[in-house]
């Protein structure tokens, strides 16, 4: 099977938020929208009232703390490398959001907005499967 064939289902909480607004061409709308419904479930999951680099830094980051939102268990510099490697693609969803005023061209070309749908929606997939350790 080639990449032109593989179908990637998005995942569902990313077409309710996103999926009108990409048919009817909004696209930078359609991503900045399925952003903020990731940065809602980090949020929700990890139940902290914060927002940004703040609350991705306290719910994922392993430097220094324990996460509250774990992708793995630790216990080897491979696997914190690895949960580094991901709380960096949270930030960096953050930070594309907060870019939506500045830079139009990164989300107004169908092909482009949706690799960054695809992108929201392997976060989504990656929050599903996480570890949640919420402090008492």
């Amino acid at each position: 099977m080639s990449i032109e064939e593989l179908q990637y289902p998005l995942h569902p909480e990313i077409e309710r938020v996103s999926q009108r607004l990409f048919r009817e061409g909004h696209y930078q709308k359609a991503v900045i929208d399925a952003y903020a419904r990731v940065i809602e479930e980090v949020k929700t999951k990890s139940g902290l009232a914060l927002a940004g680099d703040s609350l991705m830094n306290f719910a994922l980051s392993c430097d220094r703390q324990t996460p509250m939102i774990l992708f793995n268990s630790l216990q080897t510099e491979a696997e914190r490398e690895e949960q580094r490697g991901l709380t960096f693609l949270f930030r960096g969803i953050v930070e594309l959001q907060k870019s939506k005023a500045a830079s139009n061209r990164l989300f107004n070309e169908r092909a482009r907005a949706h690799e960054h749908l695809t992108l929201a929606s392997l976060l989504m997939r990656l929050l599903e499967i996480a570890t949640v350790d919420r402090l008492p």
